[in-house]
């Protein structure tokens, strides 16, 4: 390591970094015990959904219930209220909670319909601690109206490890 012009040894460069209030890059276990900026100081969570289907008239159902199954399976654990909110709410905006954006299509495949999703946390208070990516997008095949059951769960389980702290140790 070298500081300035001057070569240093890994205690030196500490005790520097410490008398100047810095603080080396920790990695590993430490890491993982500190919570993403995005999360910290919540006060709540909140859900927001939105589905579009080839089927105009389901739609609404679908957001619905899918909205639902999430905000139920978001609040397994939480540290924080985990509530639905739905467009227009100022809430979204408030500084000290968390929006889960989830966004669904529902598409003809084959002969069935497949819904694809993603869920992404927003936090428009934390500027500097957006994601630009999160959970990879899912699809499980529809066989009715209705959504399906463990397919559905096990897919959304999935994606809420990737995207909450509270989930993710499990």
């Amino acid at each position: 390591m070298q500081f300035g012009s001057f070569p240093l040894c890994g205690a030196a460069a500490l005790a520097i970094l410490s008398a100047a209030g810095g603080a080396p890059a920790v990695s590993g276990p430490a890491m993982a015990a500190t919570q993403p900026l995005m999360w910290q100081q919540i006060a709540r969570a909140r859900v927001l959904c939105l589905v579009s289907s080839d089927v105009p008239a389901d739609h609404r159902a679908l957001q619905d219930a899918l909205c639902a199954r999430v905000r139920a399976m978001a609040a397994e654990g939480a540290p924080v209220p985990v509530e639905p909110v739905g467009f227009g709410d100022p809430a979204v905006l408030e500084p000290d909670s968390v929006t889960l954006l989830v966004h669904a299509s529902v598409q003809p495949d084959g002969d069935g319909r497949l819904l694809i999703f993603s869920i992404r946390p927003f936090r428009p208070a934390r500027p500097d601690a957006a994601e630009l990516f999160s959970a990879a997008p899912r699809a499980v095949r529809l066989s009715g109206p209705a959504l399906p059951g463990p397919e559905l769960d096990s897919a959304l389980a999935a994606a809420l490890t990737q995207t909450l702290p509270w989930k993710m140790g499990n």
